[in-house]
């Protein structure tokens, strides 16, 4: 995998200290994408994720360890630099920058042991993972064909149940991810069990049979600002929270 500089011996001490440390933790991002796929992309940062009441002390393990730690925003992401300079460095991530979803421990029992970094470490859940992506459709960067990889390659093993219930309310994005896996993957829609596609149309007929919400309302903002046009401009009122 390319990054834009040679950090790697800075992201195996951190995961070493981790581990030394055994401290919870599981690799995300770039990284568990590739050790998930084997799909490789040029990358400049490493993604770490931590539930959020454990995130303070991957900092101090690393500030006493000689890095420099820096908490970005309180709300979901912190920093760990090899040294003064503003690279390289480990994101540590403990929310998600959406706000959605916070990183908890019932991840962790989910979690896939990988490679990275010639490490065997945990991996971000590939429900999670699968999940976070759906909502990652800007026009400049678009999540959806990483979502029908994850599929094709883990759907007879993914806890079907576990991602259904994590994407409530907004399991509309799962299914139209599903739908474009078929498009894509016609000879693999066994990858998803029947019993999913009977859930997913059933809740489909029941929004249709019901009549809309009676004020304007537009959650597209959850996943892209290019649907601000919609608040900006006709009167949509934004929903930002999992409703």
């Amino acid at each position: 995998m390319e990054t834009t500089s040679q950090p790697l011996d800075f992201y195996q001490n951190v995961l070493d200290l981790f581990v030394t440390k055994k401290l919870p933790f599981m690799v995300a991002g770039t990284y568990a994408f590739t050790a998930y796929t084997g799909i490789e992309r040029p990358t400049k940062d490493f993604d770490i994720m931590t539930a959020h009441e454990d995130y303070p002390a991957l900092l101090k393990a690393a500030t006493e360890a000689g890095y420099r730690t820096e908490l970005l925003d309180p709300n979901w992401i912190a920093k760990i630099y090899q040294d003064r300079e503003s690279e390289p460095f480990v994101d540590i991530v403990f929310s998600e920058r959406n706000g959605l979803h916070r990183v908890s421990s019932s991840w962790f029992p989910h979690t896939r042991t990988g490679k990275v970094l010639e490490r065997e470490v945990a991996l971000m859940p590939v429900e999670e993972m699968i999940r976070s992506k759906a909502y990652i459709q800007f026009k400049d960067k678009y999540d959806g064909a990483d979502v029908i990889h994850l599929i094709l390659l883990y759907g007879k093993s993914l806890d079907w149940q576990f991602l259904l219930t994590s994407m409530n309310p907004h399991w509309q994005l799962l299914f139209a991810h599903i739908l474009n896996f078929c498009f894509v993957y016609p000879s693999e829609r066994d990858a998803i069990p029947q019993w999913v596609i009977n859930e997913l149309v059933s809740r489909t007929q029941r929004e249709f049979s019901t009549a809309p919400p009676e004020e304007k309302i537009s959650r597209g903002l959850l996943i892209s600002s290019q649907y601000s046009v919609g608040i900006e401009k006709w009167g949509f009122k934004p929903v930002h929270k999992l409703k």
